[in-house]
């Protein structure tokens, strides 16, 4: 994170909101434009990606660990972190997402709702078609999975809107990490398509519902803070895992999980982040621009630092 301290003359000097005369003779510069939807959609989508490089670089990590690479593995890991702590949590904060505890819920209970009813059913009964149970399985698995978040989420959600006596906001089910097997996909055509898909909705739903919890637990409602936490581990820790074993997601060759780090790193350094940043400076919103044009630089770090740990033995 890099939030600096600014004295109270700074703090004078830059924000919008003292008057002149608070700032003596010095005229505030014009407020920014309201985030445009282009900036806000692009915030969103990169929210996205850095969720997703989250869960991935920490099972790249973990099979480096077990290569003996620790260069790597320490990479991947401080990679990891800062995509979702730093990068994923200030996109988020740009565009305000997330509520109080009762929106929270309702996002949370819509976005299950659709996988139950809609996502994993189909994605089930494709797997089915194209012969293959291990992943009908799966998705099965999955969407009943989610259906129990969704009921957990409604009950939670009745009880902070129409408090009972007789209830409680339900604590969720716990997990245990789930191992990703490194090796080749185990699936193919459609449904390997479906299995990147969901991995991506399961990487998202975690850093979602973590953010969630801590907006909970900042409401000091820690017993919707625990639910959104053990919920999203859940879809990390065996969601996520599992689908990524089907998926072929890690190698067991690290220099091959590197030099993929290194690709999509290298294109959200030089071509996504320098196009987002333009894009919001177009729109007048010079703050996004200018944290989209930090994250490139941290994404070309994260680079620099794969590329090294490529070459060390």
């Amino acid at each position: 994170m890099r939030y600096a301290n600014l004295s109270s003359t700074a703090v004078c000097a830059a924000t919008l909101i003292v008057t002149v005369a608070a700032c003596g003779s010095q005229t505030a510069p014009p407020a920014s434009s309201p985030l445009a939807d282009s900036t806000r959609s692009n915030a969103l989508s990169a929210m996205h990606g850095e969720a997703l490089a989250h869960a991935k670089y920490l099972a790249y990590a973990a099979q480096a660990q077990q290569a003996r690479r620790p260069q790597a593995a320490q990479a991947f890991t401080d990679a990891a972190q800062t995509e979702l702590s730093d990068h994923f949590a200030r996109e988020a904060d740009l565009i305000g997402f997330g509520g109080d505890s009762a929106a929270n819920l309702r996002d949370a209970i819509s976005g299950e709702t659709t996988e139950v009813d809609t996502m994993y059913p189909g994605f089930a009964k494709q797997a089915t078609a194209d012969n293959d149970p291990a992943a009908a399985a799966l998705f099965a698995e999955i969407g009943n999975d989610e259906a129990i978040h969704a009921k957990d989420f409604t009950t939670a959600l009745t009880m902070i809107t129409s408090p009972s006596p007789a209830g409680s906001v339900p604590v969720g089910a716990t997990s245990a990490p789930e191992a990703i097997t490194a090796g080749p996909p185990r699936s193919s055509g459609t449904t390997l398509a479906n299995l990147r898909t969901a991995m991506q909705g399961e990487a998202f739903a975690y850093a979602k519902y973590m953010r969630y919890a801590d907006q909970a637990r900042r409401s000091e409602n820690l017993a919707v803070a625990q639910l959104f936490t053990n919920s999203a581990n859940v879809e990390l820790n065996e969601h996520f895992a599992a689908l990524a074993t089907l998926a072929g997601l890690v190698s067991p060759d690290t220099n091959t999980n590197l030099t993929d780090a290194i690709n999509g790193e290298q294109h959200e350094a030089d071509v996504m982040y320098p196009d987002y940043a333009r894009q919001a400076e177009q729109s007048g919103n010079p703050q996004a621009a200018s944290l989209f044009r930090e994250i490139a630089g941290d994404e070309k770090a994260h680079q620099q630092a794969f590329e090294t740990a490529r070459t060390a033995t």
